[in-house]
C-alpha cells in the first residue's frame, strides 16, 4: 500500500511540474498595437422622431383576407 501512495505522489509531482512548464506554451505574444479609437461625432444631433411608416399593409391585408374566408371552409 506505501508503494501505491509512492506511485500516486510521484506522478502528482510530474503532473504539476509539467503543467508549470508548459503553462506559457498556448500564448502567443504579437507586437501589434491595438487599433485607435474612433473618433468622436461632433454636430448636431436631431433628436426628432420620423415620421413613421405606413400601417396599411397591403400584402398583410391581403393574407387577412384571404385567412378569414378560407377558414370557415375548412
Amino acid at each position: 500500500m506505501k508503494s501505491y501512495r509512492n506511485a500516486i505522489a510521484a506522478l502528482v509531482l510530474v503532473f504539476v511540474f509539467s503543467t508549470s512548464a508548459t503553462a506559457n506554451a498556448g500564448i502567443i505574444w504579437t507586437e501589434k498595437t491595438p487599433p485607435p479609437p474612433p473618433p468622436q461625432a461632433t454636430g448636431i444631433i436631431w433628436t426628432e422622431a420620423a415620421d413613421p411608416a405606413p400601417e396599411d399593409d397591403d400584402l398583410t391585408e391581403i393574407a387577412l383576407t384571404l385567412l378569414q374566408t378560407l377558414l370557415p371552409l375548412l
